[in-house]
């Protein structure tokens, strides 16, 4: 389903709002300590990291990727 130029959908006939509120993703990324948010090719290295042969032995662990966001 294609996106328009303004963030919608249409969805069965309804137009329907796609996307994160921008006030919302503003106010996230000043809790992140590098004060932004990562790039797709910043969560993609933390993917790679996992798949090169010096991780084989780690096992049940939980990877964040968050710029030192911590929950």
């Amino acid at each position: 389903m294609p996106v328009d130029a303004a963030g919608t959908i249409d969805i069965e006939g309804k137009t329907r709002a796609v996307g994160v509120n921008p006030d919302l993703l503003s106010s996230m990324e000043r809790g992140i300590p590098l004060g932004r948010a990562g790039t797709p090719a910043e969560a993609a290295g933390a993917v790679y990291l996992l798949c090169l042969p010096e991780s084989d032995y780690v096992s049940a662990q939980t990877l964040v990727c968050g710029g030192g966001f911590n929950m």
